[in-house]
């Protein structure tokens, strides 16, 4: 054997070793990096849900208040229930678009809430809204119109966190802009 040969084929068994590691070696980046793709797919979904999870637990905290007002529409008058724990402020009602005659807040219900809203017409004091709503307050609203008649009724009030509210008559909850 010539020794030109034996070093050429010596020489050519390493190369195609060294072709055969790095191969072998462009093969396992290329897993590795397969595995990495996956598990950061499997993170970004993992961190979408938590992110959604948050999102709702933010949107459930922010409407809690707003659940807690209660509206009830009675013959004569529309009541508003302040059952949270913060007073609620700028608290208008509204019937078929139209504002109530009259608004009082109470602790009372019936004659005695009745009886404050006359005396504050007497006093000249009498006002279609409520500034605020206390916590346990009852605000009363005075209907415009027929009391046999049940229209759209609506209340709008804006919660601690300043976030304004509207309310309806069969329970529905909308955050309103501005």
């Amino acid at each position: 054997m010539d020794s030109g040969d034996l070093a050429t084929w010596v020489g050519s068994c390493f190369a195609a070793i060294a072709a055969g590691a790095t191969l072998w070696t462009l093969k396992s980046q290329r897993d590795q990096i397969g595995e990495q793709r996956q598990f950061i797919a499997e993170q970004s979904a993992t961190l979408a849900l938590e992110r959604q999870e948050l999102l709702a637990a933010a949107q459930n905290r922010r409407e809690e208040q707003a659940r807690q007002i209660e509206l009830e529409v009675t013959p004569p008058y529309v009541k508003v229930l302040n059952r949270s724990d913060d007073p609620v402020s700028h608290v208008r009602c509204l019937e078929d678009g139209q504002p109530p005659v009259r608004a009082a807040s109470s602790r009372a219900e019936g004659a005695e809430a009745a009886l404050s809203m006359v005396l504050e017409q007497l006093q000249g004091q009498e006002q279609d809204h409520l500034d605020t709503l206390g916590v346990g307050r009852i605000g009363w609203f005075q209907r415009r119109s027929d009391p046999s008649r049940t229209g759209a009724v609506e209340i709008g009030f804006t919660d601690a966190a300043g976030v304004r509210w509207v309310k309806t008559h069969l329970g529905e909850l909308r955050q309103v802009d501005g």
